[in-house]
């Protein structure tokens, strides 16, 4: 365990350069610890400036950046938290649970409503500013105030960071966290009570999502980097001290896993919470010998790469407490990123989220050193530089997903859809909870994992038995589906609007006689016919059709006596609430967020 202001058995004199007493980054000293911290009123000016635009764009975004698929899927978790529905027995989620069970008291005061992603959205506001935070807290420990500042605001509009992190998503609290860690490691006196908070808040991360194995693994070859590199340097840290902390970090880290683990198994499931947690998270590629063997050697391509960074940073003539935590700080996102890219599975970017702020802190620092000298050559105001960086960033921003263009009315549109469609009891086939309010007929949702594992057989496609079974009316998302699902989706469910299909089939096209035809329902429910020049007339096996009927699965026949067009068996709320088989509708282009 590494921190800020460590034990050792020999004294490190702060290094000199010739001529100066320490290195000097925009006009200050590392080691400069005045009140103003060198920071000039145009600093300051900037700096609220740019903290004021974060926030409206942030709010802007939040209700017109688009929908992604992994927004709404912990949002129906989260509704499920708000039915009484307990998670891994009666709803699939393969995270763990503690990001949305905060979520579920403000789901429930903002009530039942087609848009719910979006106001969810500007809870994601407070994590955000915490990271920020975070990120100025540790830059303060290493460098000058002036230099923290311009770190913080350079890593708040990183594009990437700034985009991913509007979205409602677990990931975004599990950043958060991540920065707090480092920041309780760097930013104060090594004490085992800091330890085991350390340790606490890594828990609490573990709690949020499994994917905190990546952060362990990192900050823990970066505290064994930085122990060796003190060790280089003629530092001795004590044993016992070490040992110490470290035991106390890991109680930390394993009470809040272990309370949420006790809780699930008090309440009978802890097979179904260990099972979607782990055992299905856990991909044939990891134990694939060949795939390890080449991921684990170009890692290792990457170390001397990454150990070059700590030589340079060891040949900074500053104290050596500056030196460890930034040689911290630098391994640990050097190794996140380094083990991401090559050792992890599935490469998904809000996975990067928490190595964006690390980078900040490592190249902020270095670029408005090297900066500097041009600056006073040029006369230039020092603010100049960081300012126009950051105004390149908003610029990207605006580029990448414009606040002021409506994007989400399409998944929006979709929700209310459902909404009006069907009622609480009513089961919907989506892929990965789109619908949010209401339940699917088959226990998994329809992720990545999850169709590789029914690719591999290991789990059993039972959708169309499913949707049989609870007699589903409505399905929505059909690309997400296996190919023999969409065969039998496409003969059963006809389109009704955007990305939503409900029960019926055509009975017979617009150029038949009218003759008996015969057709068969497979699921059944309470059906009606219409054709599209409005009402039609016959009879409906062999007696009179005057309206909805409920229909059995089975061979049936009408024999058409009025009305033009292509006529259709359809679900009969679907036309008593105002849809219709014959309308146009937006043609369905899925995308990167799908």
């Amino acid at each position: 365990m590494h921190f800020s202001t460590v034990v050792v058995t020999k004294a490190c004199p702060v290094a000199k350069l010739p001529g100066c007493a320490t290195l000097r980054f925009s006009q200050l000293t590392l080691s400069d610890h005045r009140s103003d911290g060198g920071l000039s009123k145009a600093d300051r000016l900037l700096a609220m400036l740019f903290l004021s635009i974060a926030l409206v764009l942030r709010v802007l975004l939040a209700y017109h950046f688009r929908i992604d698929s992994d927004e709404p899927e912990p949002l129906h978790v989260v509704w499920a938290w708000t039915q009484g529905l307990l998670l891994y027995r009666d709803i699939f989620d393969n995270h763990m649970p503690v990001f949305q069970a905060l979520s579920a008291p403000l789901f429930h005061l903002l009530g039942v409503r087609a848009d719910i992603v979006l106001p969810m959205r500007l809870a994601m506001i407070p994590l955000f500013a915490a990271t920020i935070w975070c990120v100025w807290k540790i830059s303060v420990s290493i460098f000058s105030p002036r230099i923290a500042l311009w770190t913080a605001l350079l890593a708040a509009f990183i594009p990437p960071f700034f985009l991913t992190s509007v979205e409602y998503r677990a990931d975004d609290l599990w950043t958060a966290v991540w920065l707090t860690v480092l920041t309780v490691l760097v930013a104060g006196r090594a004490t085992v009570g800091r330890a085991f908070t350390a340790g606490l808040l890594l828990g609490l991360a573990f709690s949020v999502s499994m994917k905190t194995s990546l952060m362990a693994l990192s900050l823990g070859l970066a505290c064994l980097g930085t122990v060796l590199a003190l060790w280089f340097a003629g530092c001795r840290i004590e044993a016992r001290r070490f040992i110490l902390y470290a035991v106390a970090a890991l109680l930390g880290m394993i009470t809040m896993p272990g309370i949420v683990v006790l809780f699930f198994v008090s309440h009978g499931v802890g097979p179904q919470m260990f099972y979607c947690v782990i055992s299905h998270n856990i991909l044939s590629r990891v134990a694939d010998r060949s795939w390890l063997m080449k991921s684990a050697t170009r890692w290792l391509a990457l170390l001397p790469i990454e150990l070059f960074g700590v030589w340079l940073i060891w040949r900074w003539r500053e104290t050596i407490a500056l030196r460890s935590r930034f040689t911290f700080i630098f391994m640990a996102g050097a190794f996140y990123y380094s083990t991401f890219l090559f050792l992890w599975p599935l490469r998904e970017p809000q996975t990067r989220l928490p190595f964006y702020p690390v980078m900040a802190i490592i190249v902020a620092p270095c670029l408005l050193w090297f900066a500097d000298p041009l600056l006073k050559r040029t006369r230039v105001f020092s603010f100049i530089l960081p300012a126009l960086i950051v105004a390149a960033e908003i610029a990207l921003i605006d580029r990448a997903g414009s606040p002021f263009t409506n994007n989400t009315t399409d998944k929006i549109g979709l929700i209310a859809n459902v909404l009006t469609l069907t009622d609480e009891s009513d089961y919907v086939m989506d892929s990965k909870g789109e619908t949010i309010y209401r339940r699917r007929p088959i226990y998994y949702m329809l992720d990545r994992i999850t169709k590789r594992r029914m690719h591999r057989h290991l789990i059993r496609d039972d959708i169309p038995d499913r949707l049989i079974e609870t007699r589903t009316a409505l399905i929505a998302t059909t690309p997400r589906l296996p190919r023999r699902d969409v065969a039998f989706i496409t003969n059963n469910y006809l389109p009704i609007a955007f990305r939503l299909r409900a029960l019926g089939k055509t009975v017979r096209s617009g150029d038949e006689k009218w003759e008996s035809t015969r057709f068969d329902v497979v699921v059944p429910g309470r059906y009606t016919l219409v054709c599209a020049s409005g009402k039609t007339a016959g009879l409906l096996d062999g007696t009179e059709f005057d309206g909805p009927r409920e229909l059995t699965a089975g061979s049936h026949t009408f024999r058409q006596t009025a009305g033009a067009g292509r006529t259709v068996l359809i679900w009969a709320r679907a036309i008593e609430r105002g849809y219709s088989p014959f309308a146009e509708i937006e043609p369905d282009k899925m995308t990167q967020q799908d």
